[in-house]
């Protein structure tokens, strides 16, 4: 059935209310409590945070919780070597400056030039992936807490603007040094690594709450997000996304399958699926047989994960 331009507003509309309503589901404990209360003494110190660690062990997340837990809107946007510094304050819109010239109506402002002008967190993922004069853009911003606008001026930011940095670890591929400059601007630095087995876990069941998975299989499921960290074949291993992946998908394949629990069989081919492009090994390294022979040692043949183990609702 076609739909009209108002199904479509009213439809965006539902949406935007259903985002407003959704709460961020992270567990603050152990490092992720620590990291959270570090970030409210750098606020309240006014200092400039970086976050650093693997991808997919909840970064983004925790800024966004930080950002809830205090009631202000979240901003962010990710680096890499397109961005600019107009993607960072903003732009005009070419077809509003031919009505109504270079003012604020035909300026579109972008996500550092917001949390500056309301007041947010606003955080920069993989800030280490832009381009060094990318990087020197946010000087002003992060030592002056102010902003040359084009053409409309100099602002100057709220009180309650709270610039964070997030980093991949250096070592990784298409990840840059920070320039001096901008490295002298972050002050204090948070490393985040993956968490504990008992904490991921607790993590993976937040993000599972339609299925039921026993002890288990969540520890087979850990045993072997937790072994691709251990390769050294492997640069960029499975992060706590992955394990969440494979949780929800193996019990789904186990509801299609009218099975009452989870198999070893379904277990491995969930796994598989997910792997595959969740991984990234080294050079010369064929990933299809690699994850092959990372799920059958890691879940061995059978035992870990037979199916009594572990069912879905």
């Amino acid at each position: 059935m076609e739909k009209t331009a108002k199904d479509f507003s009213d439809k965006f509309d539902e949406r935007l209310k259903a985002a407003k309503k959704e709460k961020v589901k992270i567990v603050i404990k152990e490092q992720y409590k620590e990291a959270f209360e570090v970030l409210e003494d750098c606020e309240n110190s006014g200092l400039i945070p970086g976050l650093i660690g693997p991808p997919g062990v909840g970064k983004t997340l925790l800024l966004r919780a930080y950002a809830e837990r205090s009631n202000r809107d979240f901003e962010w946007l990710t680096g890499d070597e397109g961005v600019r510094p107009a993607h960072l304050i903003g732009s005009f819109n070419p077809s509003l400056v031919l009505s109504k010239g270079f003012s604020l109506e035909s300026f579109d402002p972008g996500p550092l030039l917001k949390s500056m002008i309301f007041g947010g967190v606003f955080g920069l993922n993989e800030a280490n992936r832009l381009a060094e004069y990318v990087q020197n853009s946010l000087l002003e911003p992060f030592e002056e807490w102010s902003a040359v606008v084009p053409r409309l001026g100099r602002i100057k930011a709220s009180d309650d603007f709270f610039p964070v940095l997030t980093l991949n670890p250096e070592e990784m591929a298409g990840a840059h040094r920070l320039s001096e400059a901008l490295r002298d601007r972050i002050r204090v630095w948070i490393r985040l690594g993956y968490p504990r087995k008992s904490t991921e876990i607790e993590i993976v069941k937040m993000n599972c709450p339609e299925y039921t998975l026993s002890d288990k299989t969540l520890e087979s499921i850990y045993s072997l997000v937790s072994a691709t960290r251990m390769s050294t074949d492997i640069e960029i291993p499975a992060s706590i996304r992955a394990g969440i992946s494979v949780a929800r998908l193996s019990a789904e394949m186990t509801k299609r399958e009218g099975k009452k629990n989870v198999t070893h069989g379904i277990l491995s081919k969930a796994a598989t699926y997910v792997l595959t492009g969740a991984l990234r090994f080294r050079p010369g390294i064929d990933p299809e047989p690699a994850v092959n022979s990372l799920v059958r040692r890691a879940l061995g043949s059978g035992g870990s994960s037979s199916p009594s183990d572990s069912g879905s609702s």
